[in-house]
């Protein structure tokens, strides 16, 4: 007789492992917010639920929201990324003339720009030479 459960030695078929029982969250907590205070909470947790959101402030460090303009401006800065990436890769492999010079400013650049794209999603670096 074939049942439908699934026995500890199959392997499952979809979806992320279950947490062990000691790291399961079962304990639902709720508290009462003002319509200003709702908003709020609203506008800092973006696409973020908004029990993760409170969870992860509570323990940690809540989620960086970040702008929309920025989200354009980091794409947008992704395609240069991408074709500085070509650049170097052609003048390494000769395919492009161009000396150790031209290779390590494409480097420089490339550096440059990650840090750029970086800051736009909120990561900003810690040591000021880097800029």
């Amino acid at each position: 007789m074939e049942t439908n459960d699934m026995s500890d030695d199959q392997p499952r078929r979809r979806g992320p492992a279950p947490r062990p029982a000691s790291e399961q969250r079962r304990h639902p907590v709720s508290c009462r917010l003002t319509d200003a205070e709702l908003a709020e909470l609203d506008r800092r947790r973006a696409a973020v639920s908004r029990g993760e959101w409170l969870r992860l402030a509570a323990f940690g460090t809540p989620p960086r929201v970040v702008p929309s303009v920025n989200r354009v401006a980091w794409a947008d800065l992704a395609r240069t990324a991408g074709n500085l990436n070509q650049l170097a890769r052609a003048v390494n492999e000769g395919r492009l003339a161009g000396d150790a010079d031209l290779s390590a400013t494409l480097t420089d650049l490339r550096a440059q720009l990650d840090r750029v794209r970086a800051e736009l999603i909120g990561v900003a670096s810690e040591d000021p030479d880097e800029m």
